[in-house]
């Protein structure tokens, strides 16, 4: 999943709109909105406890549970969510980050396939999360009957932490490697 919302973008699509009748009834549905919304995500989630989402954590660079950006400030068993490092390991600029965010993995300057064949490098957790996605794949086609949560454990503990333990790098060959050693 690429994308995030929180209760501060909900605001202002009512500001842009011109809902509400001034700043503090804006406010207070926007509240009301992102409440329903926030619940009905996270509900969605719940009740799919077999399948594994990825989200990308967010391009803040702020604490995406603080920040209440969903999903990826969500703490659900099934739910990875996904810094952004640059190709030497070192958290982007643009990464948000908090105790959410599981792992960090490569989201500089990845090349994409665009509509029509063309080819752009793009930057953000957007980039880094599908090879968080990739990762997971591989743990499954090697063992099916691995739960979202096995896969999650297995790659946060295959995961290379940097010094101050702030960021968990994915490596997937420590990740496969967990799960070889487990069989």
């Amino acid at each position: 999943m690429s994308w995030e919302n929180d209760p501060r973008e909900f605001e202002a699509w009512l500001t842009n709109t011109g809902a509400g009748a001034g700043p503090e009834e804006r406010k207070r549905r926007a509240a009301e909105m992102y409440g329903i919304w926030r619940d009905g995500v996270e509900s969605a989630i719940r009740s799919a406890p077999n399948t594994l989402f990825v989200c990308s954590a967010g391009n803040s660079n702020h604490d995406a549970a603080f920040s209440e950006d969903v999903p990826a400030s969500l703490h659900l068993p099934n739910l990875i969510s996904v810094g952004a490092v640059n190709r030497a390991g070192r958290e982007t600029d643009i990464t948000s980050y908090g105790d959410t965010v599981v792992v960090q993995a490569d989201g500089d300057g990845v090349e994409s396939h665009v509509p029509g064949g063309s080819k752009l490098k793009k930057s953000g957790t957007s980039m880094a999360s599908p090879n968080v996605a990739n990762l997971a794949a591989k743990l499954i086609a090697l063992d099916p009957s691995l739960t979202p949560e096995q896969v999650i454990e297995l790659i946060r503990k295959g995961a290379t932490a940097s010094a101050d333990r702030r960021l968990h790098l994915i490596d997937p060959k420590a990740s496969i490697a967990l799960l070889q050693a487990k069989k």
